[in-house]
């Protein structure tokens, strides 16, 4: 008879735990986002009165540019400067 409370304590202890680590994620998410995005605008320039979105929808459409965005985007989890910039360096610019 103990142990159902007990188990129902741990349950609501360890739940939260679980969900705090989401938005740390989407925060690191985001910041991988805008430094990927900062370096392929050193490679393509977009036209001034292009939009950030507009820029990388453009970037995106290109199924070999997604692999690369990908690719660039697990090396910076991983810390690896050169597979960064080579992936960073294969993204193919659009027209613009």
């Amino acid at each position: 008879m103990k142990t159902a409370p007990l188990l129902c304590l741990l349950a609501c202890m360890t739940v939260p735990a679980a969900f705090a680590s989401t938005p740390l994620k989407g925060l690191q998410f985001e910041a991988q986002k805008q430094q990927v995005m900062k370096d392929v605008k050193k490679t393509c320039t977009p036209s001034k009165n292009m939009s950030d979105t507009d820029f990388g929808n453009k970037i995106l459409a290109n199924e070999e540019n997604k692999l690369h965005v990908r690719d660039a985007t697990i090396a910076l989890e991983r810390n690896n400067q050169k597979n960064y910039w080579d992936a960073i360096g294969q993204i193919q610019c659009p027209d613009m």
